[in-house]
């Protein structure tokens, strides 16, 4: 059973999360391949995918969806699941609406599940970027919101998912 861990990630938050997911399913026996997504990477000798992205004003980042849609032909006949990191704050502990994309996502591959995780913001993460990403890192609150416990747990309930259907995958 090897899974594909591809995600899209701006300060790096969400790259931490994805790794969280692919130690997780490793440990739990499933063997987790870790990446950045990219429209180039081959999908192909992959039995399921997590795939996540950053949540900026309730969208996934441009390069997840691209991601999603340049390979939803072989996502369509995989087991699919999505997770997206960005509230902070006091909507961290909010429940959050989907992002815009995964309603979209639904209608093109089969989503077996879906999770808003909280994120994290350092504030030092945009000193290097330009006028208007400083400016308004300005105004983001600034903290760790991730849910460690929480991000492992759905990340064991994948790997059960699959070791569960694992007979029915490699025929």
């Amino acid at each position: 059973m090897r899974v594909l861990v591809a995600y899209a990630s701006q300060y790096g938050a969400t790259r931490e999360i994805a790794a969280q997911i692919a130690q997780t399913l490793t440990d739990n026996g499933i063997e987790a391949s870790l990446k950045p997504v990219d429209d180039a990477m081959s999908v192909e000798g992959f039995d399921a995918f997590v795939v996540g992205s950053a949540i900026h004003a309730s969208h996934w980042l441009k390069p997840g969806v691209q991601f999603v849609e340049h390979h939803a032909a072989v996502l369509a006949k995989h087991p699919v699941w999505l997770f997206s990191s960005g509230p902070i704050g006091d909507a961290a502990d909010k429940p959050q609406p989907d992002p815009k994309e995964i309603a979209e996502f639904r209608t093109e591959i089969t989503v077996r599940g879906h999770v808003v995780f909280g994120g994290a913001f350092d504030r030092t993460s945009t000193a290097h970027g330009g006028w208007l990403e400083r400016t308004v890192g300005r105004f983001i609150p600034e903290g760790d919101y991730r849910d460690w416990a929480d991000i492992e747990a759905w990340a064991r309930d994948v790997a059960q998912q699959l070791k569960a259907s694992e007979p029915v995958l490699s025929r």
